[in-house]
Order: C-alpha cells, then structure tokens, then sequence
C-alpha cells in the first residue's frame, strides 16, 4: 500500500510532463527545495490523458465511500482487474492516471521502535526510490477529481519490508498504463527499488 509520499510541485510537474517520451529526466536538485509530504486526503497533481494529450489535473488523493470516514486512497490490482461489479471496475477501464512522485513511504510489517511522542511501538518507516529515476511514476485511477494508487504484489526489493506495493511504472510504460495491456503492469519484478529507514 501507499499512504505518504513527497510531491512534485505542479508547475514543476508541468514541465516534466513535456519530456516524458524523451528518455524522461527531472532536474531533481532544482526542486528539491520545494517538495512536500502528502497524505490520503491531500490535494495532489496528477497526470491523465485528455483527447491524446497529457496534461495535469489537481485531484483530492482518496475516494469517499459511504461504509467507512475514512477515505480508499489504495486500489488493489487484482480486485480492481476482477469482478465488471465491483467498486473499482469503471475507473480502471475508463480513468487511469499517473501519480508522479519524489519517492513514497512504506512501514515494516513487523520491525517496530518507540514513538518519541508517547513511548508506544510504532511500525518502522521506509523511503523507497526508483534508481536513475528521479521521478517515481505510480498507476493511478481516478472519478469526480478523486484519485487512488494502484496497489500491487511486492516485488524482491519490497517483500521483505510490506506485503504490497505501488504499481510503480517505469518511463517507457506511462503510455501502456494509460491507453495499452494494463493488465500486463501487474507484475513489478524488474522494477528495482531502493529503501532507506526512515529516522524515528
């Protein structure tokens, strides 16, 4: 799953997206400066495809559902490719997007350390990029200005860490996610991960 990751900042994004089919390279120490931490319920830039064209749309990270307060900020892939009825099955055909990141966050199914706030165990966070990337691309799905990250089985670098995964895409598959064999992005073996804990 996802739930923290470092955003691009739009008008930085917006210059990005004009290389993408250009051996894709942001100039990462230029802006740096002005990341961000995001969380479920931010509002974050993402790409989608509109009439064959790229462009960047502000969207909330989240779906609102009525079972529960919380919004679904994760879509698992295999129910997402599964069942024409369920929740997800419109947006997969019809609204996929890229979800442009720094890097993104994952904590250890078991490792923990105390929390400095109340002494309580806490799950140990990691910080994961993509090597020679810059920027993390992540699979996306998308209604009413509300998006999700796709979620995916882990991968080497990851299982040893979390159970799941984003669907992270490498430079040459936005197109494929975006207008080709989706299904095919499931598996994420090749893409190399590098992860560093993060400092309590």
């Amino acid at each position: 799953m996802c739930a923290h990751m470092i955003l691009i900042p739009q008008d930085e994004l917006e210059r990005i997206i004009a290389d993408i089919k250009n051996n894709l390279k942001a100039e990462q120490a230029d802006i740096m400066a002005a990341y961000k931490d995001v969380y479920p319920r931010a509002k974050v830039p993402v790409v989608v495809s509109s009439k064959d064209q790229l462009e960047v749309q502000v969207m909330q990270w989240g779906y609102a559902v009525a079972w529960q307060k919380d919004v679904v900020y994760n879509t698992k892939m295999e129910t997402a490719l599964g069942s024409k009825s369920n929740m997800w099955s419109d947006s997969i055909r019809n609204r996929r997007c890229l979800v442009p990141s720094f890097g993104f966050f994952e904590p250890h199914s078991k490792d923990t350390h105390p929390s400095p706030k109340t002494g309580k165990p806490i799950k140990d966070q990691y910080y994961f990029q993509i090597p020679s990337m810059d920027v993390a691309w992540m699979a996306g799905v998308f209604e009413d200005e509300h998006f999700s990250v796709m979620t995916t089985a882990p991968n080497q670098w990851m299982e040893k860490i979390h159970p799941r995964m984003p669907v992270v895409l490498h430079p040459d598959e936005l197109d494929l996610w975006l207008h080709g064999d989706y299904p095919s992005l499931a598996g994420r073996e090749k893409i190399r991960l590098n992860s560093s804990k993060v400092a309590a």
